[in-house]
């Protein structure tokens, strides 16, 4: 049995104290949950779980890690990821935790990554003004899971105009700074990206370096695949670290070695069904955590908040900037709302404060970081559960690879387990209705018939 070194720790015991009720509601559902458990050990005989199969995802991130390696032999200085959704901010949050504030000596790359995650021209075109002296030492990242995606075609057209601006576009070299993941090529469907290297090879006779997306990992579940990985190794990151820890955590799920991942599900769903509360608001402790707290909106919302699923809504703040004030205002008239702060333990420095001025005496010796604890989270924490609010307190026990991919193959289990639970449509025999995507493209079909 694989063991997690427990590079997490999330606390759901203030919460489950205020409800007597709530472990004969999990009780419940524990037939349920091993049902599911089963299936979701057979994962590689599902549709879009592959993000589980991790004998593929080893296999994979071996041609990933060998392409990164072909790609750092060319000196880039910059790599610029276009993708959008999960294709995209995989690479950001990756980014976030774990490179962009890493102190300079320890940073194992000179690469620097960039990201585009959204269709703004104003922030591409300011991206890329910013590598204007450097466009010839860029790498081109594209992302697109179907290759079709609208925003990722529009970012690759502002980039094209903006190098045929500055430098005029050469096909042959063109070719040499661009690598494309995406799905295989399939005959009558069309693939943008497929196209864009076919083109290339046409006119310059340049093969465009290329990752295969695996049709059966959907964008919000495809950090450990090349979509997150090549960003990883391209960044210095340890992939493989990363791989193995998410591998961990998923077969201590499988292995009853944790029931947090269970837990946490079924409190939502329990809190959310049977209690009114409506919304989660996750506050982090950190600028290294911003990110994050995107990918989990994304994750919970583009897979919970549907038709028929009981589920609070994410909410993203940062502590400790506006920890008081919006709560204040989320908690007026009993609004319904969850406290979950997410913090490290360590990180990657923390700052001792010595002697200098003496009006500043008072914090001499004095840890940063241990007084955001003691003076801002845990007393926020304790104040909330006072009020009779739950409270779930995630930490991240250091600011490493395996810490950081731990806690997001957590979420990611949660998010199935719990939409999982509450599924009577597919009866687990198509487990990709119970992420609901169907109507997440319901929805935007709908928005875009939608006139203003």
């Amino acid at each position: 049995m694989m063991t997690s070194q427990k590079y997490t720790k999330t606390n759901i015991d203030k919460a489950i104290e205020l409800f007597p009720e709530f472990p004969v509601f999990f009780q419940k559902l524990e037939p349920k949950l091993n049902e599911l458990k089963l299936k979701l050990s057979q994962a590689t005989d599902m549709d879009y779980y592959n993000w589980l199969d991790f004998a593929y995802l080893e296999k994979v991130n071996q041609d990933t890690k060998a392409i990164a390696s072909k790609i750092k032999a060319k000196n880039f200085k910059n790599a610029f990821v276009i993708g959008m959704g999960g294709s995209g901010i995989n690479a950001l949050v990756l980014k976030n935790a774990l490179y962009e504030f890493r102190p300079k000596a320890q940073k194992n790359s000179s690469i620097n990554v960039i990201v585009q995650n959204n269709l703004d021209p104003v922030s591409m075109r300011s991206k890329l003004e910013s590598i204007e002296h450097e466009l010839d030492q860029t790498l081109f990242l594209l992302i697109s899971k179907s290759g079709n995606t609208d925003e990722v075609k529009r970012n690759i057209s502002t980039s094209l105009n903006f190098i045929e601006e500055k430098s005029g576009l050469d096909f042959a070299k063109l070719g040499e700074q661009l690598c494309i993941i995406t799905e295989p090529k399939q005959n009558g469907k069309q693939n943008l990206l497929h196209d864009l290297r076919q083109e290339l090879k046409d006119k310059s006779n340049t093969e465009v370096c290329f990752l295969e997306n695996d049709p059966n990992i959907g964008g919000r579940f495809s950090m450990f695949s090349p979509v997150g990985m090549l960003p990883a190794e391209l960044m210095g990151l340890d992939s493989d670290a990363l791989l193995r820890a998410a591998k961990t955590k998923y077969q201590e799920f499988l292995n009853d070695a944790s029931a947090t991942i269970a837990e946490q599900a079924a409190l939502d769903i329990f809190l959310s069904q049977e209690k009114s509360f409506s919304n989660r608001y996750s506050m982090v402790y950190s600028d290294s955590l911003d990110a994050l707290n995107k990918f989990r909106a994304q994750l919970k919302g583009e897979s919970l908040c549907k038709n028929n699923i009981a589920s609070t809504i994410h909410i993203a703040g940062v502590g400790t900037v506006n920890h008081h004030s919006d709560l204040e205002l989320l908690l007026k008239n009993n609004n319904g709302v969850i406290l979950e702060q997410i913090f490290f333990e360590k990180t990657f420095t923390d700052h001792i404060n010595q002697a200098s001025l003496e009006c500043l005496s008072s914090i001499q010796g004095q840890s940063n970081y241990q007084s955001l604890l003691d003076n801002h989270v845990k007393p926020l924490a304790n104040y909330m559960h006072a009020n009779n609010f739950p409270v779930v307190q995630t930490i991240i026990t250091e600011q490493t690879e395996s810490a950081l991919a731990e806690l997001l193959m957590q979420d990611m289990l949660c998010t199935v387990v719990q939409a999982g639970l509450q599924d009577e449509i597919g009866k687990f025999d198509k487990l990709d209705l119970v992420i609901r995507q169907y109507e997440v493209e319901s929805y935007k079909s709908q928005a875009k018939k939608t006139k203003a």
